[in-house]
């Protein structure tokens, strides 16, 4: 028997590999990835800089507005000159040699970095003191171009704007009408208009006037949200006080792992992140495979192959052999994919293997539930394609059953995105003990420390489902294997496999 088995395990395993669509499949995946990184990485370096101008009629607030940008602007050249610095220079000697920048470099996102950076000269004068410390062969530091570029309203355009009017925007937005910016004519993306008696507590509205999207819009309100702040809180204070009130001030505040006791370490996140990119993995290749297995049958059932195979196997032999064969082809698809996106990761950050190897060793001790998890959402999904594809007698038979099924199984991933900000919330445990969802939802919790009984529960949830649907599944493909009949309705199948049927 379980000779026999492996047989056809093997078969099945030959025939897919050797389909070409398989291998385009496998080269497509990688070729995607690859899109998806480099498409961002080169419009994050050749980004659109927002020309921006202020008419400010209140009076105050253009300030505000260009203090933030230019703000913002420091901590993105901040954070660019910390990524470099982690790729191109030692940290040890970093720390050695410039432990004022090194302590800068480490916490980009403080406001007292950022204040720091800015008083001692930007990144012009710490690239000079990082210059010494760079490895050779280093590339050179591009610096990010601004985001918001401000430059002083026209005359005209506020002239314009003071009698009520705002027939020179539309010409300034269009480019028929040009203001200088970074060196050369430019056309302005948008025009923040602030009217008279504009302030906290009024009625009246700052207009945001632009042709393009509405990309810098929230950068605008939350300048004028914290202009708002800071003129409530200066006013609670008498006049020589008020210098002292800003907005240059922030909290010391880090992430704390509590099943650890430790501060959430980069180590820490990569881990969290590798459940997740299984269980997007498991959603790929078991509906590919699945889908794959499916066609395999229907085939086999109107070329008459499946006669041959019954003829020398049983059954529960030849679904077991697919089913073990379909397995192997998604742990080869997986590996063929993971080392795919190492090679290009490796070409992208000489620090790949360090970083993969941290999150490997984070997750080590979730390692069982993990193959647990995906190997029974492969087996799942897998099995509940073989018994459509038994029921059918060809493929435009199959649709009518493969639509609905492929709509209840590509559900998971409407919510990803809920689930990832919510990891352990109502939502994202109802749906983990739904059966056919508690591989797919629990590898994505995994990381975030559910409560124990939950973990345990859900997976023998999973065990026992993927047993039941292995088991069920078989009597159906053990009843229609042989049928040229067209497809049961939905409430027969159900039947068939809720129920007792016989097999024959």
């Amino acid at each position: 028997m379980i000779r026999r088995t492996l047989l056809i395990a093997q078969q099945e395993f030959v025939k897919y590999v050797t389909r070409r669509g398989f291998i385009i499949s496998l080269l497509m995946i990688p070729a995607i990835m690859l899109i998806a990184v480099m498409v961002p990485r080169f419009t994050a370096n050749h980004p659109r800089s927002n020309v921006m101008t202020v008419v400010d009629l209140e009076g105050g607030y253009a300030a505000a507005i260009s203090a933030a940008a230019a703000r913002d602007q420091a901590q993105n050249e901040l954070s660019a000159l910390a990524d470099y610095a982690h790729a191109n220079v030692d940290a040890l000697v970093l720390r050695h040699k410039a432990p004022e920048l090194a302590a800068l470099l480490a916490a980009p996102e403080r406001i007292a970095s950022i204040q720091a950076f800015v008083a001692s000269g930007g990144w012009q004068a710490a690239f000079a003191k990082l210059s010494p410390l760079i490895k050779s062969g280093a590339p050179t530091f591009d610096p990010p171009k601004p985001s918001v570029v401000m430059v002083l309203p026209p005359q005209d355009l506020t002239d314009d704007f003071a009698r009520g009017r705002g027939a020179a925007a539309y010409a300034y937005l269009n480019g028929t009408l040009t203001v200088t910016a970074l060196g050369r004519p430019s056309r302005l993306n948008a025009i923040v208009v602030i009217p008279k008696g504009f302030g906290p507590g009024t009625a009246l509205e700052a207009k945001y006037w632009s042709i393009d999207s509405e990309q810098s819009m929230r950068f605008v309100r939350g300048a004028l949200t914290d202009a708002f702040r800071l003129k409530v809180n200066q006013a609670l204070l008498p006049p020589e006080a008020r210098a002292k009130v800003t907005l240059d001030v922030d909290a010391a505040l880090k992430a704390v792992d509590p099943a650890k006791g430790h501060e959430l370490s980069w180590q820490d996140r990569i881990a969290q992140l590798i459940p997740l990119g299984l269980a997007v993995l498991l959603f790929m290749v078991a509906f590919s495979d699945s889908v794959l297995l499916l066609q395999s049958v229907v085939e086999e059932k109107s070329t008459r192959m499946i006669e041959v195979l019954l003829s020398c196997a049983t059954p529960h032999e030849i679904m077991t052999g697919k089913l073990v064969g379909v397995t192997g082809l998604a742990l080869l698809t997986i590996t063929a994919w993971a080392a795919m996106g190492l090679g290009l990761a490796m070409m992208l950050s000489p620090d790949t293997l360090t970083i993969v190897g941290a999150g490997l060793k984070g997750i080590l001790p979730l390692l069982p539930l993990v193959l647990l998890y995906f190997a029974c959402g492969l087996l799942i999904y897998s099995a509940i394609f073989l018994g459509i594809g038994a029921t059918t007698a060809s493929l435009s038979d199959a649709q009518a059953l493969v639509g609905p099924a492929s709509m209840i199984i590509v559900l998971p991933m409407m919510f990803l995105g809920v689930m990832i900000q919510d990891p352990n919330g109502t939502l994202a445990q109802v749906f983990s003990w739904i059966p056919i969802y508690t591989p797919f939802f629990m590898l994505v919790r995994l990381p975030f420390h559910p409560a124990p009984v939950e973990i345990w529960a859900t997976a023998a949830l999973t065990l026992a489902t993927t047993v039941f649907l292995v088991r069920q599944m078989g009597r159906v493909f053990a009843r229609n294997v042989l049928t040229t009949e067209r497809p049961p309705q939905l409430a027969a199948l159900l039947r068939q496999v809720f129920g007792r049927a016989k097999t024959r």
